[in-house]
């Protein structure tokens, strides 16, 4: 997303691309070809953007005060374990689903869902509703397999 934004980030900034460039720790080339659309940050280019750029509008309309923690969830995304303890959602969260130990949330005032656990335990967050019933699917499937594991003849 930060990719597909870069020359709106850079151009609100007021920035050259030399300084962007410079700035996010890229070369100038690789700049031009992600305003270009022909290829997309890294993520740590993308992530250190998105940081430094995190009080401008673009930001904000793709993250809004939530971007330290979107790019620390993505950065350990690749692990389904919790990430860490919630308070439960009690105040800016709805519940929309329940499925197993898991809890789909809705935030009140922004586009964003999540996945808890029944003890309050963030495993997933994103914008994308169709992503986030996905993905809960799937850690409906890891549980199985987890809980499953023991069982004699399941071993590998």
């Amino acid at each position: 997303m930060v990719s597909e934004k870069l020359r709106e980030i850079r151009t609100e900034a007021d920035l050259t691309q030399d300084k962007m460039a410079e700035s996010i720790g890229i070369s100038k080339k690789t700049l031009v070809d992600v305003e270009k659309g022909r290829k997309t940050l890294g993520f740590t280019a993308a992530a250190l953007t998105a940081l430094l750029f995190r009080r401008g509008e673009t930001v904000q309309s793709l993250f809004g005060d939530m971007t330290i923690d979107v790019i620390e969830f993505v950065s350990r995304r690749a692990n389904s374990r919790a990430w860490y303890k919630t308070l439960g959602g009690r105040v800016w969260w709805t519940e929309e689903c329940r499925q197993g130990p898991f809890i789909v949330q809705k935030h009140l005032f922004t586009p964003y869902y999540r996945i808890i656990d029944k003890d309050h335990y963030l495993h997933y967050y994103s914008m994308n509703r169709e992503e986030t019933y996905k993905r809960l699917t799937e850690l409906g499937s890891e549980t199985m397999a987890e809980e499953n594991w023991g069982k004699e003849g399941d071993r590998p």
